[in-house]
This record gives structure tokens, C-alpha cells and sequence, in this order.
């Protein structure tokens, strides 16, 4: 019988969660709940664009699970599917993975985003007309402790044991924090023009537009969705945990916010770096130094194109690595907006964040 590819519907979510559960360890139960407030559960379900599952004889081989995100396009709304999982069991028909693919890229969206691509599931992209943006592929890093970086990373790499990796942390911490009173950094200098504050979502929601402004895509948030991806984010711990805080300046109004995952001697993961015109400067620095207090040994996220010069000022070096983001439309000027960087395109507005399953403790 040969493989059947259809739409999923919570019935399947046991299997779905099985399978995943024998590729990645997890337990099935907790991955059960996952997929349900996912896909299920979203403030955007009502937008008609499923998740899709593989079948062999009966048996659910492979699924590609969607979450329908709204944005605007030059002043007109659009739908954005983002692919948040994709798998296929080891031994299923070769060309299933492809026809999940096709079953996805077929659907009445306008815009697929995926951020957590895979270099294999990047060839499937390619191979049905799909492209992996240069503007949306490169990451920055801003060294916040450079030796206890470089020893994380060597250790993180079995290059360097653990037990010496970990023996050599309070070497590091002398000559870091000579680093961090040079010029180029200064971390611990009050900035007394700026203040922070707890983020919520209203404030975003009050100061969106003028951010995103002169961008021709845009992602579209009200109360209710915006509160709800901020909370889903922040139980992802696997990350490490949540901070989000705004900016303001001295009159007290907004002027931005950073939300990033802090490990406390690791890489501090941005989600999200928004300010108003004039203000990104300072918001960056405020998370540097906040980043840098709170014990993080380098920050990083994903390079938003105007976003480039404040970042080159600020010492963060460029380069492509990990996941891919690939985009995928057939309307040719809103491929092309986002292949020039002509989007509001940050990481909370795709899958990086969600595809590390469950709420468990930093890894």
C-alpha cells in the first residue's frame, strides 16, 4: 500500500508524540501536551492551515507540524505557515519526506517560514522551489567573558574534558572581568539617559507598528495571541530561562525591548531586539550589560539586516551556522521583500524558539 499523506487531527497526537518520543528521548505523555497546545491550542488555529501526517499500512511514519501565523504584506493581510517539527522514521519510503513537503508547500498560505531547518530538510526546500534568504541566515555573537566562551565551546565540542573544562571556569573569571571594563564593552556602566522595567505585552502592542514601520512584511499580534506566545516562550527552558525586559529613556517612554535566554556561563539565545528609530543602540547595550551580569559568557541571535551597523559598532562578529531559515512563496515580490531584508522577521516570529520540545529544566 503506498504512503498516505493527509491532514493530522488530534486523534493522531499519541502517535505523533510516540514517534517523536523514540527520536529524541523524550516522554511521549509530556510531547503529547506539546503538540496539543501547539497545534491545537494556538490563538491562530482558526486560519486553516494544518499539520500533515505520513502513513504506511496504517502506521503514522512521518508528520510535518504547522503553526498558522498572520502578517502583513504592503498593507494586506497574509497567511504565514510555519513549520515547527518535521520528521520521518528511519526506514519509511525514501520519498516521504518529500511528499510531506509537497502536502505542506501545497496549502493556501501565501508566505511558509521554517528557522530550524536541517541541511536536509534546506535540500528538500531547494529542490521544490524553496530559498534559504542570506539576510536571514547569519547570526551574531557579542563575546560578553571570551575565555570562559572559548572554554565552554572546547568543552562543548570534547575537545577540552569536562572535569578540566570545568576545572579551568575560575581561571577565566580575572581576565574576563578586565574585558569587560575596556572601552569596546564596559558592561557595568550605568546608562543613567535609560531604565528598565518588566516587559508586558500591552507596551509592546502600543509601540509595535512604529518598530516594524517601513518594513513590507510584518507580523500582526493582539492581546490575546502576543500574551500567549510570550508565556509558551518562557516555559522553553530548554534554552535556559526567559528574560524580557523594556527599555525606556528618560522621559520614561518605551524605546524598546530584548527578550533573550539566559545560561548563566553559556550563550545567551535573543529571540527579539525591537526598538524605536534612533534607539536600538542603547536597547542592545542594555541587554549586553544585562546578559553580562547575569553570569551569560557570549550572546547571540539571529542578524536582523538594519540591525547590521549598531551591530558591527558593538563588536559582534558574523557568520552562518546551525539551522536554517527558508522561505518559501509564489507571489514573487514578497520572496523578493524578503530576500533583500525588507521584513520584520525576528525569531519569536518563528520556529527556532518552539521546536525544542517541552518545559523541562536547561539541558
Amino acid at each position: 500500500m503506498p504512503t498516505r499523506v493527509r491532514v493530522l487531527v488530534r486523534d493522531d497526537l499519541p502517535a505523533v508524540a510516540a514517534l517523536l518520543a523514540r527520536a529524541t528521548q523524550q516522554p511521549a505523555q509530556e510531547l503529547q501536551g506539546y503538540f496539543r497546545e501547539m497545534l491545537f491550542d494556538n490563538p491562530w488555529r482558526g486560519l486553516e492551515l494544518p499539520s500533515w501526517v505520513a502513513e504506511e499500512d496504517g502506521r503514522l511514519v512521518g508528520f510535518q507540524a504547522v503553526v498558522p501565523r498572520p502578517m502583513r504584506f504592503r498593507g494586506r493581510d497574509i497567511r504565514v505557515a510555519v513549520g515547527c517539527q518535521f520528521l520521518v522514521e528511519p526506514g519509511a519510503p525514501g520519498l516521504t519526506a518529500l511528499r510531506l513537503a509537497q502536502a505542506f508547500l501545497a496549502g493556501p498560505q501565501d508566505l511558509t517560514l521554517i528557522d530550524g531547518a536541517s541541511d536536509q530538510v534546506q535540500r528538500i526546500s531547494a529542490a521544490l522551489g524553496g530559498t534559504a534568504p542570506l539576510a536571514y541566515n547569519l547570526h551574531w555573537t557579542r563575546l560578553l567573558r571570551p575565555l570562559r566562551a572559548l572554554v565552554s565551546r572546547l568543552g562543548a565540542r570534547g575537545l577540552l574534558p569536562q572535569a578540566l573544562a570545568r576545572a579551568a571556569q575560575p581561571l577565566c573569571a580575572a581576565p574576563d572581568a578586565l574585558f569587560a571594563r575596556l572601552r569596546p564593552n564596559r558592561f557595568a556602566r550605568a546608562d543613567g539617559a535609560l531604565a528598565e522595567s518588566a516587559l508586558e505585552p500591552a507596551a509592546m502592542l502600543e509601540v509595535l507598528p512604529e518598530v516594524a514601520s517601513g518594513h513590507a512584511l510584518q507580523p500582526v499580534y493582539d492581546a490575546g495571541s502576543l500574551a500567549w506566545l510570550l508565556e509558551q516562550a518562557a516555559r522553553k527552558r530548554r534554552h535556559g530561562t526567559l528574560r524580557a525586559r523594556a527599555v525606556h529613556n528618560g522621559e520614561g517612554r518605551l524605546a524598546g525591548w530584548y527578550l533573550y535566554y539566559l545560561r548563566p556561563g553559556g550563550v545567551g539565545e535573543v529571540l527579539q531586539l525591537a526598538a524605536r528609530e534612533g534607539c536600538f543602540e542603547g536597547v542592545l547595550q542594555r541587554a549586553l550589560a544585562d546578559a553580562w551580569r547575569q553570569g551569560a559568557a557570549a550572546l547571540r541571535g539571529r542578524l536582523e539586516p538594519r540591525q547590521l551597523a549598531p551591530l558591527s559598532e558593538r563588536h559582534c562578529w558574523l557568520r552562518r551556522e546551525g539551522t536554517w531559515t527558508l522561505v518559501h512563496a509564489r507571489d514573487p515580490e514578497l520572496l523578493a521583500a524578503v530576500g533583500r531584508g525588507d521584513a520584520f522577521l525576528s525569531r519569536l516570529e518563528g520556529e527556532w524558539w518552539m521546536r525544542f520540545l517541552g518545559e523541562g529544566q536547561p539541558a
